[in-house]
């Protein structure tokens, strides 16, 4: 029989469930996780509890309350203190970049800081404190995820696009859509709203998502069939993988330093001169941003010259360079922008092919 149960209940319920898994297993914390906890989930959702402590033994094991699944798993407390010393020690320089932490690695770690502690003797609330001291760590640890899911799945598109084979042009729309899922992730992490799971994205910006972002746009494009168009689908799939270099590079420079994204002057194309090359998705590190063509060139740029290069979306030079010098002092990084530093980054980006004055692009990506 379904047990008609609210949000509120399902957490309640959890948070009975791991006290008593924590006593019978001699756990030295608990802690409830998961889409419902942070307000997202549905009916539907399972219950997440996770059991610390040096005595649980590293295992998983799945139960059930009435139709509500609970899946359970045991972490020993060393794994934790390794997991969150990584987060906030490894720093992310192109010249060294190390090994990035996996996906699951990434999740668990958002899941202890964005879950609800049901019993603990003090190192849970420790290990939060020590992400507390330094907020942005952990969002550009949730942002470089999804940036670089994003660029995986766009790199996916431009190969499957360059196919000769029409029946590739499925598989490209399929690509194209998960691109933009990823970048909708990276903007609510920027804002945040750091939970993991990708079907919850479209709820995740509807709630923290930047002031002005076009959230209609987002959805409509998303929904529709890219391929529809009479041109074969490729100015389907440009608007999309177009949409997606907008929202990664926003991440990328502003979300990156922490400033608001909201701050970021268009989300759509204008009608102006100056337009980013389209077959580019960005790479962030804490030192440089990477502008990476699938498949050729990489690009190493300054965070002020990347952000020069994200806002030369359908612009002139001065509104380009206006915008920029409105953003100088949101972050310390652009507080060298002046006008004359703007219009030089400017003329580079362009002689170096990374910026085209020949009106609105469809490219190859």
């Amino acid at each position: 029989m379904a047990t008609d149960t609210s949000a509120h209940d399902r957490v309640r319920l959890g948070r009975r469930i791991a006290s008593r898994l924590a006593a019978s297993s001699h756990a030295d914390a608990a802690f409830l996780a998961g889409s419902t906890v942070v307000g997202l989930g549905s009916a539907t959702s399972d219950i997440d509890i996770y059991l610390v402590g040096s005595r649980t033994g590293e295992k998983r094991q799945q139960l059930f309350a009435d139709d509500i699944r609970v899946d359970v798993q045991h972490l020993a407390l060393e794994s934790l203190e390794a997991l969150v010393d990584r987060v906030l020690t490894t720093r992310l320089c192109s010249d060294r970049p190390g090994r990035p932490l996996s996906a699951q690695e990434t999740s668990l770690v958002i899941r202890l800081w964005t879950g609800s502690i049901v019993t603990d003797a003090g190192a849970l609330t420790a290990l939060r404190q020590q992400l507390a001291d330094e907020p942005l760590r952990l969002a550009r640890v949730a942002m470089n995820n999804w940036i670089l899911a994003a660029y995986f799945a766009a790199e996916d598109c431009v190969g499957l696009r360059q196919s000769d084979d029409p029946m590739d042009l499925d598989p490209a729309a399929h690509t194209a859509r998960r691109a933009l899922v990823c970048a909708g992730k990276a903007l609510a992490a920027a804002g945040g709203d750091l939970y993991h799971g990708e079907k919850w994205v479209w709820q995740q910006l509807a709630r923290s998502g930047p002031d002005g972002f076009p959230f209609a746009e987002f959805r409509r494009l998303l929904r529709d069939d890219p391929l529809a168009s009479a041109s074969g689908g490729r100015t389907g799939l440009s608007a999309l993988t177009s949409f997606t270099q907008t929202c990664l590079i926003a991440a990328a420079t502003l979300g990156w330093h922490g400033v608001d994204l909201g701050r970021w002057p268009a989300w759509s194309s204008g009608d102006g001169p100056l337009h980013r090359a389209p077959s580019l998705f960005p790479r962030v590190y804490d030192d440089v941003v990477m502008l990476i063509q699938p498949g050729g060139r990489h690009v190493r740029l300054t965070p002020e010259a990347a952000l020069l290069w994200g806002l030369s979306h359908g612009r002139s030079e001065q509104t380009v360079t206006e915008c920029a010098l409105r953003l100088s002092g949101e972050a310390p990084v652009f507080a060298e922008l002046t006008e004359e530093r703007c219009r030089s980054v400017i003329a580079e980006l362009r002689q170096s092919g990374l910026l085209t004055d020949s009106g609105r692009q469809g490219g190859a990506a």
